[in-house]
């Protein structure tokens, strides 16, 4: 398989402390990888890193051929006055679509996220479950390379879960790919090739 990211031996400091590493990391094209640990185990500070949100203290993150990394966060990045295609419309001309392009695909993953009776909708008048399935669709916007998730199904219903790990799956065959970051071990046991175990930033 083909690496689309390489961590070698980095490391993340705060103040002098080590919150993560020293490591070192290969991620694949068209794998899904898990990762599991406590709180502070240094979970989101790797995907930071891998996102290029944040830089590494030492040591190198590389990308191969990488043009577009999704990044979904825990927290919903989503304006609750603005329908579900608003909201895609919008990170889609962010990600520098077209109108046309940006429409196309808005109505493309309405579909697939089970909202298209709800595009229209404000957001506001969503379930937590569809602002979940939004908010990945929001990252989708254009086929990333690397796709990143920060518990993308916490708080969501067993049907929501299900259409959002179906979509991941979906990418991961187009290529893509996904690192995820859940407490729920079925669920990345369901849909992972690998999992990977944080504990206090070290990779066990």
């Amino acid at each position: 398989m083909t690496a689309v990211c390489t961590l070698q031996d980095v490391e993340k400091q705060y103040g002098g402390r080590t919150v993560l590493g020293p490591l070192n990391l290969t991620i694949e094209q068209g794998t899904v990888t898990g990762i599991r640990g406590i709180n502070g185990a240094g979970k989101s500070t790797l995907l930071s890193i891998i996102s290029g949100s944040s830089k590494p203290t030492k040591g190198k993150r590389i990308l191969h051929d990488v043009k577009y990394i999704g990044y979904v966060p825990q927290d919903l990045s989503l304006y609750d006055s603005m329908t579900g295609m608003e909201n895609l419309r919008f990170w889609g001309y962010a990600s520098g679509l077209n109108k046309a392009a940006c429409t196309a695909r808005s109505k493309w993953l309405l579909r697939q996220m089970n909202l298209e009776n709800k595009g229209d909708d404000p957001v506001s008048s969503y379930s937590g479950g569809m602002k979940r399935r939004l908010h990945l669709a929001s990252a989708l916007m254009i086929t990333p390379e690397i796709l990143l998730l920060d518990e993308p199904t916490v708080g969501a219903d067993a049907a929501s879960v299900d259409t959002i790990l179906s979509m991941i799956v979906h990418f991961k065959n187009m290529g893509t790919a996904v690192i995820m970051i859940s407490h729920q071990s079925d669920e990345l046991e369901r849909i992972c090739d690998r999992m990977i175990v944080l504990k206090e930033g070290k990779l066990i």
